[in-house]
């Protein structure tokens, strides 16, 4: 396993006020749906609040907020902001 690889994790395990760079999607996720809602390999994403239940998650990304269930936000692969 490279570097690389070792960094990549899923949105949904980002720490809240941590943010990271989009890398990709998982195999099967939903890329266009996740592409119209902001979240573009190279954006930046910050993880905003979760609910208290600990889901939805609200995230910060292209100037916006939007919500998403964690099991959404797993599919979408980030790495450490550099």
């Amino acid at each position: 396993m490279n570097e690389t690889t070792m960094s990549t994790r899923s949105l949904g395990d980002l720490a809240i006020g941590e943010t990271a760079v989009i890398s990709g999607y998982t195999e099967g996720a939903p890329a266009r749906r996740l592409l119209e809602m902001g979240f573009l390999p190279g954006n930046a994403v910050k993880a905003v609040r979760k609910a208290p239940l600990g889901d939805p998650i609200e995230y910060f990304v292209m100037g916006g907020r939007v919500s998403m269930r964690k099991v959404d936000a797993d599919e979408i692969l980030v790495r450490p902001e550099s």
